[in-house]
């Protein structure tokens, strides 16, 4: 693709394949259009609220796959960026260094190596995030700044022009009911269930969640999906280590 960053983000928006029509995948559209206007090899957009953390779309499956594993960590660029409200590169050796368990899954599990989180801008960020990850660290540093800018904007604005309701992200969206959301929805009825079953609150509930899922080396929604069908008891679940920081 030629032309400016907009133009490319435009040009692969208009393109999108039929699969990806509908309201509730407009954030999917959405991050395949960043992916290809910034020339990355995927991105992501996540929804944060409280202990919240919500994936409303992704350009691929393995991205899709590469936010599970970092919310199973329960820490990450992501959360971080949102957290601090600005964007924040990391390369695989920095993830590593941050979030060694991170790193060992991205590692197993996709082909990405670097990552850069960017807080969208008002009035959809910071509670939304862009991930953008990539197979060859160096593209990070190699990113136009004011490129990337640009695709942060023309996004928040398509995100934004289809909320009409007046408490974002209370309503007024169709967002929520994309199938990464819907999953994550699962994810918070399970956590419920764990919490009144094990007498725990939310975040120790999720944290428990999550020590379950890494150690058996799977996503926190997987186990969702099993709790909630019965094949898995939330009072056999691995208790979790006491941590300081977790985040959702």
């Amino acid at each position: 693709m030629t032309g400016s960053a907009a133009e490319r983000f435009d040009q692969a928006l208009t393109t999108s394949p039929a699969d990806l029509d509908g309201p509730e995948l407009l954030p999917s559209r959405l991050a395949r259009a960043c992916a290809a206007a910034l020339d990355v090899d995927g991105a992501g957009l996540s929804l944060h609220v409280g202990l919240l953390r919500t994936p409303i779309g992704a350009s691929d499956p393995q991205t899709a796959h590469a936010e599970r594993l970092q919310f199973t960590v329960g820490d990450g660029p992501c959360l971080r960026a949102q957290d601090n409200g600005t964007a924040i590169a990391f390369s695989l050796e920095d993830i590593a260094r941050n979030w060694p368990e991170l790193w060992a899954s991205l590692l197993d599990e996709t082909t990405y190596r670097g990552v850069l989180s960017v807080p969208l801008p008002p009035p959809m960020g910071p509670l939304v995030v862009l991930d953008l990850y990539v197979r060859d660290p160096a593209r990070l540093t190699s990113l136009d700044r004011d490129d990337l800018q640009d695709v942060a904007r023309v996004t928040t604005h398509e995100l934004a022009v289809t909320v009409t309701g007046p408490e974002f992200p209370d309503d007024g969206s169709s967002w929520m009911e994309g199938p990464d959301a819907q999953r994550r929805a699962s994810v918070w009825q399970a956590m419920g269930l764990v919490g009144v079953v094990r007498g725990l609150d939310a975040t120790d509930a999720i944290a428990t969640m999550r020590a379950s899922a890494i150690a058996a080396g799977r996503v926190v929604d997987d186990v969702a999906e099993d709790i909630l069908a019965g094949r898995l008891v939330p009072a056999d679940l691995r208790a979790a280590p006491d941590r300081d920081g977790d985040h959702g």
